[in-house]
């Protein structure tokens, strides 16, 4: 009779022990090293992106570039430590190149006419309704973007919520940005470097845009907790993961990575799924080759190769053959 309550005991202090410890003092699962093994072992997946993630953020003790905040009159942050989310993305990508300097702009809705002026004075190409974009209302107020300009620094916009969730609070949101900087930075000082600068999307897939910036925010602010870092992903994979309805089976998964053309990736039902699949999707590839082939690829396309070429370089597979595998991977996490 004595056993349950050993048992329940080191259950106890194990739920009580700091995220890293309490990984140590359970069996670590075996290492995800091609895309079989994520078939065969999904729930493994989210481990070793972070394990990987996390090793490559503490291994190396570097800073981002100085950075430069331009708040509004009427603004005030909702993350009053931006650069410690940055400070995580320049050491999950440590050997890629940086800007000299990083500007992040923050309004609200009532500094949006400020917030273009100032934008327009950093980026001159930018278009002239961004701000009014991000912020056409009080209650709507929430969109960012982030780019280069052409002498190569970072530029990063950002509408703050009238009541901020969790995703403009804890540096998700300035992590997801900067990554998306580092991206179009592969290209600085290549012939593509003008298109990179207004659209990056023309590159790569869309997904892996936006998925490698979601995947990224989760490490780059919670390395030092696998606990805090699986809280986070649950909240940004969600729709995917209770999959309520059954709507993401494999082939739709399949045919969202490598569709026809890109009328499912701009359609309002399914944009958003960019984010979910894309972040999965990215953690699978981190899980198997590490945090730096996030950039990696951009940095191939930058120097010439196309995202399928660069892909079957880095994985040994060819593009078309990995798409069912990955959407079988993300199929096995969902409630169905």
């Amino acid at each position: 009779m004595k056993k349950p309550i050993v048992a329940l005991s080191l259950v106890l202090m194990l739920s009580l022990l700091p995220g890293n410890l309490a990984i140590a003092a359970m069996k670590e699962p075996k290492q995800i090293t091609g895309f079989q093994d994520a078939i065969d072992r999904p729930q493994d997946v989210s481990y070793w992106a972070w394990k990987k993630s996390s090793v490559q953020i503490s291994s190396n003790k570097s800073k981002s570039p100085p950075v430069k905040l331009i708040i509004g009159p009427n603004t005030k942050l909702s993350n009053p430590r931006p650069k410690v989310a940055f400070d995580g993305i320049t050491r999950l990508y440590p050997e890629f190149r940086k800007p000299s300097k990083i500007y992040v702009i923050y309004f609200s809705h009532k500094d949006v006419a400020w917030a273009q002026t100032e934008y327009k004075a950093i980026f001159p190409d930018a278009s002239g309704q961004e701000t009014k974009n991000f912020c056409p209302k009080i209650e709507s107020c929430e969109g960012a973007s982030a780019s280069m300009n052409k002498s190569g620094d970072g530029v990063i916009l950002i509408a703050v919520m009238k009541n901020p969730d969790v995703l403009h609070t804890s540096g998700a949101l300035e992590a997801h940005e900067y990554t998306h900087v580092l991206q179009t930075g592969t290209f600085f000082g290549t012939a593509n470097q003008a298109q990179a600068m207004v659209g990056i999307k023309a590159f790569a897939p869309w997904w892996f845009v936006e998925g490698g910036a979601e995947f990224s925010q989760i490490p780059a602010i919670h390395s030092s907790s696998f606990p805090s870092y699986t809280k986070d992903r649950k909240i940004w994979a969600k729709n995917i993961l209770e999959n309520k309805g059954g709507k993401y089976t494999e082939a739709w998964i399949a045919n969202f990575l490598k569709p026809p053309n890109t009328s499912i990736w701009s359609d309002p039902e399914t944009q958003w799924n960019l984010y979910d699949i894309g972040m999965l999707t990215s953690e699978l590839f981190t899980a198997i080759k590490g945090p730096a082939i996030n950039i990696q690829i951009f940095k191939d396309i930058s120097a010439g190769m196309t995202y399928e070429d660069s892909f079957e370089k880095h994985f040994g597979i060819k593009w078309t053959a990995a798409v069912p595998l990955i959407a079988k991977s993300i199929a096995k996490l969902t409630d169905k």
